[in-house]
């Protein structure tokens, strides 16, 4: 790579200066290029003249806002499925008294007290809720949505946001795990090919050692491609994604918690009323 390319890049990724964006959009789709970048640059160094002009005037026209944005949507676009397979979005489910394992009985009875109040809406206990899953999903659906909304502002928020872009980062990697598991292959398969196959007859009759069949470039080629390839198929996973929702999910209705009596607050009401 160029110092010249390098700093467009570098400069480019700088003026991603919300958090979110950077790392749960943007590293998302550099970490699924990162194999045929690395070929490039790896095997191909001393053709980049041209390439590295032209990669440098596509980061100026917007290249990584698109690479951000189709990392985005990719994510979204896998988010209903992941959804139904888990039985309902997260901040929903953490909501219900069905088969809720985030919450004890007691703190849940306390959420949904504080919810209430500040929705104007009665939330059902266990049995109504029971009786009619739907209406109450649909409640605990809305309660997320306020939440959301109301938890806006990032510093006061801090833990939340920081759930929020895990939560991001994971769903939008997945959304390009299968074109990125593509590329690691491609990349490898590219390596074998690009001299064709009778070369590597020559390079096991002329090898010392099983290092010495692949030259610097390919060596660092095809170390990259495997490792990504690896992160790809063990960490970039639904079950992945899953801890991240729900993780975001327990934050998100934890947050409640600022709308609650404080306990001075809650005594001085006590006396008064007494």
């Amino acid at each position: 790579m160029t110092v010249s390319t390098g700093a467009s890049i570098a400069k480019a990724i700088g003026q991603f200066s919300d958090p979110y964006e950077r790392q749960a959009r943007l590293y998302p789709a550099l970490l699924t290029l990162s194999p045929v970048i690395v070929l490039v640059f790896s095997l191909y160094s001393e053709k980049l003249g041209v390439l590295s002009t032209l990669v440098s005037a596509l980061i100026v026209c917007g290249l990584l806002y698109l690479l951000a944005d189709f990392a985005r949507r990719g994510g979204k676009a896998k988010e209903p499925a992941l959804w139904k397979n888990w039985g309902g979005m997260p901040s929903t489910q953490v909501l219900r008294h069905r088969e809720n394992t985030t919450f004890d009985v007691a703190s849940l009875q306390r959420y949904h007290a504080i919810l209430a109040k500040k929705m104007g809406a009665r939330f059902p206990n266990a049995g109504e809720e029971a009786a009619d899953p739907q209406a109450a999903d649909a409640l605990y659906t809305s309660a997320g949505n306020m939440l959301r909304n109301a938890t806006r502002d990032t510093k006061q928020f801090g833990l939340l946001y920081k759930d929020n872009i895990s939560y991001g980062f994971r769903r939008n990697a997945f959304g390009l795990r299968c074109v990125a598991i593509s590329l690691c292959l491609g990349s490898l398969v590219w390596v074998g090919v690009r001299h064709g196959l009778n070369s590597w007859v020559i390079r096991f009759q002329a090898a010392a050692t099983p290092e010495s069949l692949l030259n610097g470039g390919e060596l660092t080629s095809v170390a990259v491609s495997l490792a990504m390839l690896f992160l790809w198929l063990r960490y970039f996973t639904e079950q992945s994604v899953r801890e991240a929702a729900f993780s975001y999910a327990r934050t998100l209705v934890l947050t409640c918690e600022a709308w609650a009596p404080k306990p001075r607050a809650a005594r001085a009401t006590a006396e008064k009323s007494a």
